[in-house]
Formats: structure tokens, C-alpha cells, sequence
């Protein structure tokens, strides 16, 4: 008995830790998405969403806000543009089927990069 309560506690433990290894935000690691934006709105903890037309996934720019993004011009700048954006393809044991939000790691407008983690 004791033995598997010992057994199940190392393996949540290493799922745990398993699960918090950040994710590779390089290009080679990253998806590329054309569409329209539909919406901007928070979301999270200071994150600027974007979602596009015809999709069902949300993007989002962890801590846009803290990162110069303000609400307002956000949705004029980007609501019935045309975008081209990148986000992290990676798999996590929170979500191991995936999930309908994706974290944004370039966003470009008119051939302008508004954002990037890219180095």
C-alpha cells in the first residue's frame, strides 16, 4: 500500500514538472495564420485576444497590455484588417488534446510586425 502511494505521488510530481517547461517560441517552432480579426478584448491576466473570422481558436498575446498594447486602439487598429500572425506549436499534459487558445508569438499588420518574441 505504501509503496503505491509513494509510487503515484513521484509520478505526479513529475508530471507537474513536466507540465511547466515553457514553451519554444522560436519561428521554426511556430505556426503561421492569415485571417481577418473579428474581435479584440482582454483576457487572462493583462492579455490582448484576437480572434479571427472563420475560426474557432482565440489568440492571444500573453500580457499584451504590459507589453504597450491599449484596448481601444487595438480594436481599431486590427477589427476588419487582414493579419498574419504566428503562434507556438507545442503540446502540454494540461492540454493533451489541445486547446482553443493559442499564445501569439508574432503579429504583423500591412507588413508591419506589431509584435514578435522572434530574436
Amino acid at each position: 500500500m505504501r509503496k503505491s502511494v509513494y509510487f503515484i505521488l513521484i509520478v505526479v510530481v513529475v508530471l507537474f514538472v513536466l507540465a511547466l517547461i515553457p514553451a519554444n517560441t522560436s519561428k521554426e517552432n511556430s505556426v503561421l495564420v492569415v485571417g481577418k480579426v473579428k474581435n479584440v478584448c482582454e483576457g487572462g491576466v493583462k492579455d490582448l485576444v484576437i480572434e479571427l473570422e472563420n475560426s474557432k481558436i482565440t489568440y492571444y498575446i500573453n500580457r499584451g497590455f504590459e507589453n504597450g498594447f491599449e484596448i481601444e486602439k487595438s480594436k481599431n487598429e486590427l477589427i476588419g484588417k487582414n493579419v498574419v500572425l504566428y503562434y507556438v506549436k507545442n503540446w502540454t499534459l494540461l492540454a493533451p488534446f489541445g486547446t482553443t487558445s493559442k499564445h501569439i508569438t508574432q503579429l504583423s499588420l500591412n507588413n508591419k510586425v506589431l509584435y514578435s518574441e522572434f530574436k
